[in-house]
């Protein structure tokens, strides 16, 4: 009997642990493999945030590039190896700037409409194709054709030179336009995934039109037309850079339409102006749009190549910067203005663009006299030290480093 009754208490024992180990299993007290979600650190559960992209890209613009009749005779008399003509000598010292950069721009000034036509120069510029494959090979990756000059050839002139363009895979033409539909299909150059969206408008085309009933489109400057454009560019794009061929020539100082034209601008987010066209450099800015964002605006870059009486006329710049992404957010950061000098020599040949920091005395003095030009390295310093903000001037000038951010 004794048995009977211990075997029971055992067994009623036994039945208690099991209930006992059950409401272990459904209230997670007492094991060290479930813990309540109330316990859980959120961080070591929670979806990870997207990794940010980061990426940074260089980017170098210069201004006119205009070929008088000594450029194209230059470009003659240097070529050998079976080509009429040869500029590369003119970009010699710029060449490494420009093609290890990522990005690069300049303003093509004046047409390549073919050698049908006649080389010419003032005031109705026609110049060598070679050229363009000249500025392809210093490594130019975006070349503006939307200037003053883009009609002196006439309607045909400038669609001729549309369609020689057409033909190289390996640079973006902006400012020519086979139609307004054309006009209003933005150029989108991409870079390392990030897309940039170029446009270009001219001021003026020296009072020429194009002929009537023709579809060729010319991009003058107008807010209705700077609007649209700029909304479908923003459409397929991360950023918007835009060409501007403005003010009045040989005037450091910016006009109350190229303000205007650069306020509408940066209130409609556009991200960089890159401006030509008064054959002289002119102020470096940031200006705010009403969104709160800030356009980086160059008013003018000066002139690249370009054969004029005044020393301040061959006084022109390299403007280099960077492209940042930073997820989805895309600013400009490091903006530069680097002063260049195109010497030349007597009767204007022997061309060649130098930085301002290497000109010396023994250049100075060689500069071409037809027009009694004289030229001296602290003159230009001057100028570009009064025109430019030094938070734009690199350091050689100022003697401290430029800013980094917008």
């Amino acid at each position: 009997m004794k048995k009977i009754i211990a075997l029971l208490i055992l067994t009623a024992l036994a039945l208690g642990a099991l209930a006992a180990c059950g409401s272990v299993k459904s209230e997670g007290v007492g094991r060290t493999d479930v813990v309540r979600p109330a316990d859980v650190d959120p961080s070591l559960t929670a979806e990870p945030e997207p990794i940010k992209v980061q990426k940074r890209l260089t980017f170098a613009a210069a201004g006119d590039n205009i070929i008088y009749q000594a450029g194209f005779t230059d470009a003659r008399n240097r070529a050998t190896g079976g080509r009429e003509f040869d500029f590369t000598g003119n970009y010699v010292n710029i060449k490494e700037a420009i093609s290890s950069a990522d990005l690069s721009f300049i303003n093509q000034e004046t047409l390549v409409a073919g050698a049908e036509y006649g080389y010419s120069d003032y005031p109705r510029f026609n110049s060598p194709r070679e050229v363009v494959y000249d500025l392809i090979d210093t490594g130019f990756d975006v070349i503006g054709i939307a200037n003053n000059h883009m009609l002196d050839m006439g309607t045909d002139g400038l669609g001729d030179t549309i369609a020689f363009y057409k033909t190289l895979s390996d640079v973006t033409m902006i400012g020519g336009y086979d139609s307004e539909q054309d006009f209003m299909t933005p150029r989108v150059v991409e870079c390392d995934g990030i897309r940039i969206a170029f446009l270009a408008f001219t001021y003026a085309t020296n009072g020429l039109s194009r002929a009537a009933g023709s579809d060729i489109y010319v991009p003058y400057i107008d807010d209705a037309d700077i609007e649209r454009a700029v909304a479908a560019a923003t459409e397929v794009s991360d950023l918007v850079f835009v060409s501007m061929h403005w003010g009045n020539e040989n005037n450091f100082t910016p006009t109350e339409e190229q303000r205007h034209a650069a306020q509408l601008c940066a209130d409609l987010g556009v991200d960089v102006i890159i401006g030509q066209h008064p054959h002289v450099i002119q102020p470096v800015e940031w200006i705010d749009g009403k969104d709160g964002n800030r356009m980086l605006c160059i008013f003018s870059l000066g002139d690249f190549i370009a054969v004029m009486m005044r020393a301040s006329n061959m006084l022109g710049g390299i403007a280099t910067f960077d492209i940042v992404q930073d997820g989805d957010v895309f600013t400009i950061e490091n903006p530069v203005f680097e002063p260049t000098v195109f010497h030349f020599g007597p009767s204007y040949y022997n061309g060649c663009i130098y930085w301002l920091r290497d000109f010396d005395d023994s250049l100075a003095s060689t500069f071409g006299n037809v027009y009694g030009i004289t030229a001296d390295k602290d003159d230009m310093v001057n100028i570009v030290t009064e025109v430019i903000d030094a938070e734009f001037l690199p350091e050689w000038i100022t003697g401290a480093p430029a800013a980094t951010e917008g």
